[in-house]
């Protein structure tokens, strides 16, 4: 019982009954009812439950209770106790009785009690085990009435997930094994029932002529959403925490379940997909061993799984689960990656308003892709992505934008001065580039200047020429006349 894979169970009863399939068999129906003890209403998570002293039942094997007779104990959980019975009369069969444990009389139990008969009784759905009767015990002293029993069909089936294994049915197989589950949820939320623990031992596969029909069990943690179940007051106490770890929702890891509604549903139907497909639930049990419950509810709430192609791709189990699968472990990662990741992610996200809204959703979205089809589901975006990145690491990415809010300032400052020290050159430049241009006038002005002066000079030096050459030349004429 201490091992807790099914696998490693499996073989380690091959190992020790060797060719005695008789003991084989009976072993494994002695642990499948082991595993099976804790499905009908389990009790409320470790460290948020009252202790309770219980009395010692006085039914067993033999007695009588109304018209049934108590053949063997097939399961026990925190309230009730399942036995298998055989009805005398009217007609002659076996069925499943449950019967609130002795002692647990307290108005809260007995609401829950009385409240999953009730939610029994309104559904009718052949993926949902049938409430045939109900009834109290015969009045104990002291006791003002007797302890409320009902009978359901008696399932004779073993968990989905064992189901599947056993038979190595393949991912496209187990999808379509599925499909049903999601209908039977989806025919409890129509009648206003939130099942709330949807587990592999919840679901189980039963032969009908020869073909697998899985049925939905327990609804002892069952809330109603809109009807009344039981005269009785019915309500989850502030600060206590019910369901089971590793399928339970965001919504119901918080202290206050007040706030649950169908779609706590749909991710428990997602972690029961992934766990169908990969052989492990999204956050795995040895994550909760030795951990602070407190500290396993923020996880449930915070931390996002692995898509199933990369849960499959990283595991050391893969070679096995592909063989479960009746593939090899390349292909099994190759086929689940892409479509069925989307379906699978878009089921089990934190935020219940990106989730399916109904389980129907869900079924068809897997239908399309039985078909072919395109799927609803599609891949977050890079902005969303990058939003929960944030949410995931906000003291990291606080310190990351401190950091480049810094360096951008740091650019900011430096550009600045850069553009103002080219600013400064460029107005030097202009600066010298005037003055240059200034001082040439000046040089060509002056060198007008020159020049002027240098044509005046040569016309006053021609024209003194001239005179002197007049001069000269008159001065001839009066010799010649004075001659």
């Amino acid at each position: 019982m201490e091992i807790a894979e099914f696998e490693e169970r499996r073989r380690f009863v091959e190992q020790a009954c060797g060719d005695d399939e008789e003991l084989k068999e009976r072993l494994r129906e002695l642990i499948d009812n082991y595993f099976r003890a804790g499905s009908f209403l389990e009790s409320p998570a470790a460290g948020f439950a009252n202790t309770i002293d219980l009395t010692v039942s006085p039914e067993g094997p033999g007695t009588m209770v109304g018209p049934y007779k108590l053949l063997q104990q097939i399961g026990e959980g925190g309230m009730g106790t399942v036995y298998m019975a055989e009805q005398t009369q009217p007609v002659q069969r076996k069925v499943a009785l449950k019967l609130m444990r002795s002692g647990l009389d307290s108005r809260q139990v007995l609401a829950r009690f009385e409240a999953e008969r009730q939610a029994l009784a309104l559904m009718d759905h052949p993926n949902i085990a049938k409430v045939l009767d109900a009834g109290s015990t015969s009045t104990e002293p002291g006791r003002d009435s007797g302890r409320p029993y009902f009978v359901m069909e008696l399932v004779k089936g073993v968990p989905i997930t064992r189901y599947c294994d056993e038979h190595r049915l393949s991912p496209r197989e187990r999808l379509e094994l599925f499909v049903p589950v999601c209908q039977a949820v989806q025919h409890a939320h129509q009648k206003g029932i939130i099942h709330r623990d949807l587990k592999p031992t919840n679901v189980l596969v039963c032969l009908y002529d020869d073909k697998p029909v899985p049925k939905v069990i327990d609804f002892g943690l069952a809330k109603a959403a809109g009807v009344k179940l039981t005269d009785r007051t019915l309500f989850t106490e502030f600060g206590s925490i019910v369901g089971t770890l590793e399928y339970m929702s965001p919504e119901q890891a918080q202290l206050n379940q007040l706030d649950i509604d169908t779609r706590s549903d749909i991710y428990s139907l997602g972690v029961l997909l992934y766990e169908l497909l990969t052989g492990t639930t999204p956050l795995r049990r040895e994550r909760f061993q030795d951990t602070a419950v407190l500290e396993v509810l923020r996880q449930i709430r915070e931390d996002e799984p692995q898509r199933p192609s990369v849960r499959l791709s990283t595991s050391k189990a893969l070679p096995s689960v592909a063989a479960n699968r009746g593939l090899q472990p390349g292909e099994l990662s190759g086929l689940i990656r892409g479509e069925i990741d989307w379906i699978v992610m878009k089921a089990l996200e934190k935020d219940r308003n990106r989730r399916y809204e109904t389980a129907n959703e869900l079924a068809l979205d897997v239908e399309r892709f039985l078909g072919n089809e395109l799927v609803q589901a599609c891949p977050p975006s890079a902005w969303y992505r990058l939003y929960k990145f944030g949410r995931r690491n906000r003291g990291a990415v606080l310190a990351g934008c401190l950091l480049l809010l810094a360096l951008l300032a740091g650019i900011a400052g430096t550009t600045a001065g850069l553009l103002q020290a080219r600013a400064s050159a460029k107005a030097e430049r202009l600066a010298l580039v005037e003055a240059r241009a200034k001082q040439k006038l000046a040089e060509d002005a002056i060198a007008a200047e020159e020049a002027r002066f240098a044509l005046a000079r040569r016309l006053a030096d021609e024209m003194i020429q001239i005179a002197e050459d007049e001069t000269a030349e008159g001065r001839g004429q009066d010799r010649k006349s004075v001659v």
